[in-house]
């Protein structure tokens, strides 16, 4: 029977130590932004492309089913819109759009094949030039322009740096989109909101940040990180109760707290703010945007990673028991737990904290390699895209 002891035996031992020296430390200013310096950086991505090129294991696998996607299909056709509706198949279509053009821009990459980089402007061109804003009546839009302002960036990022044959004014014309149809709606946060939207917003908001070299909105999602990492993945060093999401008051009462953390039996470490709203698949996706920013803001020099290890290694380590089927404690969960589906995340989070800091996460581990048996570990989800192909079993990263 899965216990949180183990988890907490662990936490405890991890000293600030086992930072000091590696990777950027934590608060350290940046200057001029590092480009491609979004998930993936250059060295990164010559990497996975050499082990694709040998044959190598999981990366070849991982690579058959990123081009035997549909987002990877030669004829893709763009479908453009000027306002999206986000509580419509409006969304669906521009986040379909987003993922071809990533998955295209990464095709090119490793492929050398001219035509993927051509299909992936082509994407990028047509809607900049066409969509002005996201609307919905219940602030939808927000949660939309996090998962495609996390992910056009990340083909944009990859063709500037690579394709010389995408235009400078097409270029511009990318970035003024960002400024005019996602940036107003990611800026300010959105506290009162289930903790994944607003991480998702902070995803969008560091991604527009660095391709635009806008060091304000960058700074901006480094601040909304630092308040809303701590306030959705507990630690019992935190305190009876959760802290409190910044930003808002409606929050601060005890009931008021319980009730957004969907009545826990009791807090834990390793428990997250949406753990128990559908017994995990919330809180993946609340994973994935905050480790996604951590992972960008990494390659910028900042290593928010290190100022909450404890908290998302603990998140991580609880919630892959019930994923794998294991059972969980009864006084914690005395109505029982069920298993979530697998979300095709974990990749990233693993790279960092086994990968470049050599921490042991025996249920994470588990449950990647029971995914790399799975057709869902190969799947996308919203701003989950292909981590299986870029962020698998990488290297460890070079000291900056």
């Amino acid at each position: 029977m899965f216990s949180a002891k183990p988890i907490v035996l662990f936490i405890l031992s991890l000293t600030w130590s086992c930072w000091s020296g590696i990777g950027a430390e934590s608060g350290q200013p940046v200057h001029d932004f590092t480009h491609p310096g979004l998930l993936s950086s250059k060295a990164e991505l010559d990497f996975v492309k050499a082990k694709i090129k040998a044959g190598a294991e999981p990366w070849s696998s991982s690579f058959r089913h990123l081009k035997g996607s549909k987002f990877a299909d030669p004829n893709w056709v763009p479908t453009p819109l000027v306002i999206v509706n986000a509580r419509s198949s409006d969304a669906d279509r521009e986040l379909a759009d987003a993922t071809a053009a990533y998955t295209q821009s990464l095709l090119w990459y490793l492929t050398d094949d001219e035509a993927y980089a051509r299909k992936s402007a082509a994407i990028l061109n047509a809607w900049s030039a066409a969509l002005t804003r996201h609307t919905s009546v219940d602030r939808q839009e927000q949660l939309v322009a996090g998962w495609c302002g996390s992910i056009f960036p990340l083909a944009a990022e990859i063709l500037r740096a690579s394709y010389p044959r995408w235009p400078k004014d097409k270029i511009a014309q990318f970035s003024t989109m960002l400024n005019r149809a996602f940036l107003p709606l990611l800026v300010n946060g959105n506290p009162t909101y289930n903790g994944n939207w607003e991480l998702t917003m902070i995803n969008g908001l560091v991604c527009i940040g660095v391709f635009n070299d806008d060091r304000a909105s960058f700074e901006r999602g480094l601040v909304l990180w630092r308040k809303r990492v701590p306030a959705y993945f507990y630690l019992t060093t935190d305190g009876p109760s959760p802290i409190r999401p910044h930003g808002t008051a409606d929050l601060d009462s005890a009931g008021a707290i319980d009730a957004y953390w969907f009545h826990p039996q009791s807090y834990f470490t390793g428990l997250c703010q949406e753990t128990l709203r559908d017994n995990g698949h919330h809180m993946q996706e609340g994973l994935v945007s905050a480790v996604n920013a951590a992972e960008i803001a990494y390659h910028q020099g900042v290593d928010l990673y290190a100022e909450n290890s404890a908290r998302i290694i603990a998140a991580m380590e609880f919630q892959a028991g019930p994923l794998l089927g294991r059972p969980v404690s009864a006084e914690l969960f005395p109505n029982g737990f069920a298993a979530a589906e697998w979300l095709p995340t974990w990749e990233i989070a693993y790279n960092h904290f086994h990968n470049r800091r050599g921490l042991p996460l025996p249920a994470t581990r588990a449950l990647i390699d029971a995914m790399r048996r799975s057709p869902e570990f190969y799947a996308t989800h919203n701003n989950m895209v292909w981590e299986c192909v870029t962020h698998a079993d990488l290297v460890p990263a070079a000291k900056r």
